[in-house]
């Protein structure tokens, strides 16, 4: 377990940073890391590694969060460094939006997880201190986090949990969603299948292609080796009929369970591995959905990350 606070003081924080791009960021927090410390390898070797694993997929993350990092052969112990940028800095990130806070990670190869922990641990750090309200978005509060960042122990997990790799759940429906919007849905976000949640937000179950594929077969077509000798039936026909009052609840498949966010990572690997299950839902101790993982998950977070 690492205590995330002590590598966060006023001596790696840039707290006003101005820079016009991304690149001239990274620099800026690379040349913090060095500020009166050695390492064993030089500054512009480390920049290099950053920026390549930058080009290969942004760390801009959304809500104004960044995390360039590199994993570099030869590099001695872990280190962050964290820079505001009140105006903001374009970073491609995923929900368009320019970072406005930056951590820099470093580490070895040889602590293959330690920098998504690190970033799971400071985010949910910031979570906690309100990440959606206007003290986290407002750089001009630095101050008070600074201030929270010494007074709170920000530790990593021991292990990588569901909730370290999860991704937000921002595509579901509702009970009351009619097949069509969900079909619709699934069409335009490339998804084969998606989480229904009740009026609360609490996971009920998921709806999939099969299962609209599947609504307007007869039943005991299930029991058949093959239907080759079946030529006249429409699969859709009563799917097109009645689709306008179709509703998920209807085809909806219930009784998937649910992963609870502390889920290991053997865990999910467990999941999607031996019981094939292509997508997990997570939800809150509450039963609210919080998440999705799916096999793309371990790829980013995991194998490639």
């Amino acid at each position: 377990m690492l205590d995330i606070s002590a590598y966060i003081n006023s001596d790696t924080i840039i707290p006003d940073l101005k820079a016009a791009n991304k690149e001239e960021a990274i620099k800026a927090l690379v040349d913090k890391l060095f500020e009166g410390r050695e390492h064993t390898l030089g500054k512009e070797q480390v920049y290099q590694e950053v920026i390549k694993r930058e080009r290969l997929q942004t760390t801009g993350i959304g809500n104004a969060l960044a995390f360039p990092h590199a994993r570099i052969e030869g590099w001695g112990e872990f280190a962050v460094a964290m820079a505001v940028v009140p105006g903001g800095v374009e970073f491609n990130s995923l929900d368009g939006k320019e970072a406005k806070f930056i951590f820099l990670m470093i580490s070895s190869p040889n602590e293959p997880y330690v920098i998504l922990q690190t970033m799971s641990a400071i985010i949910r750090f910031l979570s906690e201190m309100g990440h959606d309200k206007d003290m986290i978005k407002d750089p001009a509060n630095i101050r008070d986090i600074l201030d929270q960042i010494g007074k709170r122990d920000i530790k990593t997990t021991e292990q990588i949990l569901a909730r370290d790799i999860a991704r937000p759940a921002v595509n579901y429906v509702r009970l009351e969603t009619s097949v069509e919007e969900a079909t619709r849905m699934m069409h335009l976000r490339r998804q084969d299948i998606l989480p229904v949640v009740d009026k609360d937000n609490k996971f009920c179950g998921d709806i999939s292609c099969c299962e609209v594929f599947e609504y307007g077969m007869p039943h005991f077509f299930r029991q058949l080796n093959t239907i080759s000798f079946v030529r006249h039936i429409d699969p859709f026909e009563k799917y097109f009929r009645i689709k306008k009052d179709l509703k998920v609840r209807d085809v909806f498949q219930e009784g998937t369970e649910p992963i609870p966010e502390d889920s290991t990572l053997l865990e999910v690997i467990f999941e999607m591995t031996v019981k094939r299950r292509s997508k997990l839902f997570m939800v809150e101790e509450n039963g609210t959905l919080s998440g999705v993982i799916d096999r793309f998950c371990i790829i980013d977070k995991i194998l490639f990350f």
